[in-house]
């Protein structure tokens, strides 16, 4: 078993999660305007936290993976969070949206592909 494939078979479930998130938030909001999106609070926490949960899957793949996948400024989509004010700081709501519409589209597709390369060597 190549290296690749022994990767994929420990981590193919990240990969997936984060596929599955991906096509989620794409979606569940990926129609609305950002004027709908960044005026919607519960739409925002809901969408930063799906994007957190990503982050996390991503953090356990391959940096060459990550690469292959895209590039996502996690912190300027993410923000920090702010214990005593019970929510996201520095959280670029515009740059949140704009990675749903036009990034993540083209992260479950790769998703797909890396997947479906690998599945001969499950």
């Amino acid at each position: 078993m190549s290296t690749n494939g022994s990767y994929l078979y420990a981590n193919g479930s990240y990969l997936h999660d984060v596929g599955r998130l991906a096509e989620k938030l794409v979606k569940d909001f990926g129609a609305l305007t950002y004027e709908n999106f960044a005026e919607d609070s519960r739409k925002v926490e809901s969408a930063v936290m799906r994007v957190l949960m990503m982050k996390e899957g991503c953090a356990l793949l391959p940096n060459r993976i990550r690469r292959e996948l895209a590039p996502i400024d996690w912190r300027a989509i993410t923000g920090k969070w702010d214990g005593n004010a019970g929510r996201h700081v520095g959280l670029d709501r515009k740059q949140l949206w704009e990675t749903i519409v036009q990034t993540l589209p083209g992260i479950g597709e790769k998703i797909q592909e890396l997947l479906k390369g690998q599945s001969a060597v499950w």
